[in-house]
Order: structure tokens, then C-alpha cells, then sequence
């Protein structure tokens, strides 16, 4: 007994040493460190100018994640194009528009991405919208979760690199999507086309549109009416996401149409640098859902004008399989906040 409570005391001391970092009496150091080295926890002794000796755990390196980045692959793209002297592309909100609609496509039969009419999909986008490019074209890979192994693919395909490299597109729109699926894999999708025949918006999205009136209030109480009717918590209004969702539906505006969460994704690049909203956010993980009020519903492909808040909630971001129903739904997130303008919403999540 005396032997077992020495041993237990003795594991407990070294654990001590290790969470304060405090200096091992020289008469147990040797002890100490011997018992760290079988325990479960990666630690190196430190030795001090004056001889003291210390035990520092070390901080386990986490696994890294292979992502996709619309950002990052347009970068890829334009070094590409740069070193061949080609002219840079510029992103479109119209061409994201489509791109988005023929990832939600490959995401809903990726087993049968093979048989997939691109060209009829593209054709009733461009009609349905009114879009007035002479062509549009499009490249699409599924598999690669890396954005180089993406790119990579996209060269090794001979008609696929000649669209990248072609001097008469100027306009482009990525959509990439990561299939939660036992593989894993990932959706990459590329449109591009040249400028339209007479100059139109950038956007399908009309500013000058007389939407019926939707208020941000409303559209959170629809939210969490859906959240009720799943079983899922409330959300509480915060004011530091109203301040972030106020800077985000600028974003919007400024761009001309949705911008594919890409403003948000700049914003988190640097954790260092992070919007001063954010900062002061007591909370952890951040979520954003974007719409505009003109939208459409993925089950059904039908193109509506949101009239209520829960048509934007139950219909627009419900039906779709870019992971804004899953948003919706998550119960981890327990804050909110909506604001919107000029028919863009965007809604906040946080934990």
C-alpha cells in the first residue's frame, strides 16, 4: 500500500511540475523527469541559466484539414494565366450565380455527374436570368479537397486548360462545395465567358426592384419558429453579430450581387486582424448564410420573390445544399442576428 501511494503521488508531482512549469528540486529531479517520459503527454525539460531544471509541455501540432478556397484557386488561376501574359479575369457575380447552380446540380447527383446536360443547365440560367454573354462555358472537377491537386487536375485536361488559358474570356465564377460523404470529396466549378453583347448589370440582382417590405425582425422570428418546429433551441438577437451582419450586407451592396461568402472568408484570413465586431464577440464559431430576395428554391428550381420572412428561411435557405439549411439547424449556434438591404439578407450565426 505504502509503495502504491508513492507511485500515485509521485504521477500526480510530475503532473504538477508540467502545468506550472515550476523548478524540480534537484533531489527528485531525476525521478520527475524519468515519470514524465511515460506519460500520455509529449513534454522536454528545460534547463535555466541558474541550473534549474523545468518539465514544458508541448503544444500536440493539429492535423491539418485539406479545404477548398474560391479565393485561393482564383489566385492560381490569374498567377497562371500572368505567366503566359495573359490578360487577368475578372469574378463575376452572374457567372457565380451559374456556377453555384451547377454545384448544387453535381452535389444532388454527383453518382451520375457523368450523364449531368451542363449545357441545358447553363442555357435555362442564362434565359431565366436574362443574361446577355454570347457564351458561356464552364469546367468542372470532383474529388480533389486541395485547391492545387484541383488546379492540377484543370491543367491535366486538355480542353479544360485551353478555357484557362483562352485570351477571349474576361469574365469568371467559381463555386466550390465539399460533399460530406464517406469520400470526402470536393466540387470545383468554373464559368467563364466574355463580356455581355450591351452593357447590362453585373448582377441579376436589381437594386431598383420594389421587393415587399421584409424586416430583419421578421426574418429572425421565422428562424426561430423553423428552429422550434426541429427541436432545436432559440437564438438570441447579439449585437456584436448585428454589427458584423450591418458591415456584411455593405459588402452586398457594394459588389453588386451575392459574393459567394467571399468577403467573409477575408475577413477571417488573419485571426490577427480580425473585424473589431468580432473581436468583441464573446462567442467561438462564426456561420453566414447571404440570399437575395429574388431567389431560388433548389428542390423544386423554381424562381420566386420572397414575400415573408419564413419564404426566405423555409424556402430559399432550406432547400438549399450549400449548407445553409444545415446552419439553420445547427444547435451549437446560440446567437443571431439579421440585417439586410436593397433585397440582399444576410444572417448570423454564432456559438
Amino acid at each position: 500500500m505504502l509503495a502504491m501511494l508513492l507511485g500515485v503521488l509521485t504521477v500526480l508531482g510530475t503532473y504538477f511540475f508540467i502545468e506550472t512549469e515550476s523548478p524540480i528540486p534537484k533531489l527528485i529531479s531525476p525521478v520527475v523527469l524519468n515519470v514524465a517520459k511515460m506519460l500520455p503527454i509529449k513534454t522536454q525539460p528545460q534547463v535555466s541559466g541558474d541550473g534549474k531544471t523545468a518539465i514544458t509541455k508541448l503544444l500536440a501540432t493539429p492535423a491539418y484539414e485539406p479545404h477548398l478556397s474560391d479565393s485561393e484557386l482564383l489566385t492560381m488561376i490569374q498567377s497562371h494565366r500572368a505567366e503566359l501574359n495573359l490578360e487577368a479575369l475578372n469574378l463575376n457575380s452572374d457567372l457565380v450565380n451559374i456556377a453555384d447552380i451547377i454545384t448544387d446540380e453535381i452535389a444532388t447527383n454527383v453518382s451520375n455527374y457523368d450523364s449531368i446536360k451542363f449545357e441545358d443547365i447553363i442555357s435555362k440560367a442564362v434565359k431565366e436570368n436574362s443574361y446577355l454573354y454570347p457564351e458561356v462555358k464552364h469546367l468542372s472537377v470532383v474529388g480533389p479537397l486541395e485547391n492545387l491537386a484541383a488546379f492540377n487536375a484543370m491543367l491535366s485536361n486538355d480542353r479544360q486548360r485551353e478555357l484557362l488559358e483562352s485570351s477571349a474570356d474576361k469574365l469568371i465564377g467559381i463555386s466550390t462545395h465539399e460533399l460530406d460523404d464517406p469520400d470526402k470529396s470536393g466540387i470545383i466549378v468554373i464559368v467563364l465567358a466574355s463580356e455581355p453583347k450591351k452593357k447590362v448589370a453585373l448582377a441579376p440582382q436589381s437594386t431598383e426592384y420594389n421587393f415587399p417590405p421584409i424586416s430583419d425582425n421578421e426574418v429572425l422570428e421565422a428562424l426561430n419558429r423553423y428552429r422550434h418546429d426541429h427541436g432545436i433551441p432559440q437564438l438570441i438577437e447579439h449585437p456584436m453579430l448585428c454589427q458584423y451582419a450591418e458591415k456584411r450586407v455593405q459588402d452586398q451592396v457594394a459588389f453588386g450581387g451575392l459574393d459567394h461568402h467571399e468577403g467573409f472568408k477575408k475577413d477571417f484570413e488573419n485571426l490577427e486582424n480580425l473585424p473589431e465586431a468580432i473581436k468583441q464577440y464573446p462567442g467561438g464559431r462564426i456561420g453566414e448564410n447571404l440570399a437575395y430576395q429574388n431567389c431560388k428554391n433548389m428542390t423544386t428550381g423554381d424562381s420566386f420573390v420572397a414575400e415573408t420572412g419564413t419564404a426566405l428561411i423555409e424556402w430559399c435557405f432550406d432547400s438549399s445544399t450549400m449548407g445553409h439549411r444545415e446552419a439553420q439547424l445547427d444547435p451549437k449556434f446560440t446567437a443571431s442576428c439579421v440585417r439586410h438591404q436593397d433585397g440582399y439578407f444576410v444572417v448570423l450565426f454564432g456559438e
